[in-house]
């Protein structure tokens, strides 16, 4: 099938720091599936840094899965993601890019959008949140309280800690001070040795954050079992979540679960992850990378699955290429978009619609 991949580079607000480094920008792959003046739908394969994943090969990887599919057997989702897995078992990138752009075309073909066509055909109850948490990313205590500041009005802040344990004390108490009405979650981004954690987590509960993600570096997990075992704080794994098959082994360990599409490979994991998590009574929070309208507004289509939402890369970047584009005020709003499928218009911008940006 016709397709077109190519690689658009995300400029970030602020410099995006976690324990792991720091970035003022990153490249995102977007996927047009169908022919440019037809377009059937859109994808994204925004790369897992840790992992290693490039842009460039994801966008080999991708032409290599759209080539298997046809007009004739495009609406057969499962058959094409488990193709995915085969040909490109290490990038969950590429992955995700072909799976959301099948669902969207799938949404279209029917003329509803994404989030009702998944609610027609993987039927749910659940009222799922309403809006997302913004984060703070880790940088100096004066830039993370006066960007606390800017959001303070936000009912949620994911602060980006794991640096060391007296700087992220005074870091989340000068948050705390700039946006006091706000509810604190933190992410130690694997920054902390399990000593480190287990002195902080006290003190984080007692400055009322709700929960802590990937407290441990990934892959740590009898360490982390020991953690949760006594933790005054719900333990959410993030790096230590990628597809299905890494949940068995968090079993016992943790209480809650980050699945986002660029890590699991797409929507068609992702539903079967919020399945498992639910038979192991983990809360669920739906999470990005650093990803345009196209792959965020394939999370929000999931938003009444899950128990929590972390859906901000529209309100970090600069110039997200996909319309409406980046947003400039803040608003826990979850980023969905109206229309049919993701809600991405077809036809647009020509500097963007179906070809690479000039």
């Amino acid at each position: 099938m016709d397709a077109h991949a190519w690689i658009a580079v995300l400029r970030l607000r602020h410099p995006w720091g976690l324990s792991r480094g720091t970035a003022h920008e990153l490249p995102t792959v977007l996927l047009r599936l169908g022919p440019d003046a037809a377009p059937l739908g859109f994808g994204e394969a925004a790369p897992v840094r840790y992992l290693h994943h490039s842009a460039e090969r994801a966008c080999a990887l991708i032409a290599a899965i759209c080539a298997g599919i046809s007009e004739h057997d495009r609406g057969d989702i499962a058959h094409h993601a488990a193709r995915a897995l085969a040909l490109a078992p290490d990038h969950s990138g590429a992955r995700a890019a072909v799976d959301i752009a099948l669902w969207d075309a799938a949404a279209r073909d029917h003329g509803r959008c994404l989030r009702a066509h998944l609610g027609a055909t993987h039927p749910i109850t659940a009222a799922g949140p309403h809006e997302t948490s913004f984060t703070i990313a880790l940088a100096s205590h004066d830039e993370m309280a006066a960007r606390a500041g800017e959001a303070a009005d936000l009912p949620i802040l994911k602060i980006k800690l794991g640096k060391d344990p007296a700087f992220d004390r005074e870091a989340l108490r000068r948050i705390a001070v700039a946006a006091p009405r706000a509810r604190l979650r933190v992410d130690a981004n694997g920054g902390w040795s399990f000593d480190q954690a287990r002195e902080l987590l006290p003190d984080l509960a007692d400055l009322g954050v709700e929960f802590v993600e990937q407290p441990l570096a990934r892959g740590q997990l009898d360490a982390l079992a020991a953690l949760h075992s006594n933790s005054p704080l719900p333990i959410y794994a993030d790096e230590d979540v990628q597809g299905p098959e890494t949940l068995a082994a968090l079993r016992g360990r943790v209480d809650g679960i980050n699945i986002k599409l660029m890590k699991c490979g797409g929507i068609s994991p992702a539903l079967t992850m919020i399945a498992a998590a639910r038979s192991e009574g983990w809360r669920v929070l739906l999470g990005c990378m650093i990803e345009t309208r196209v792959g965020l507004a394939a999370a929000a289509s999931l938003a009444p699955r899950v128990d929590e939402a972390d859906l901000d890369a529209h309100m970090l970047t600069q110039a997200d290429p996909v319309p409406p584009g980046s947003q400039a005020h803040y608003t826990p709003d979850l980023p969905a978009l109206s229309g049919p499928g993701l809600g991405i218009p077809v036809r647009g911008d020509p500097r963007w619609w179906g070809s690479a940006p000039p």
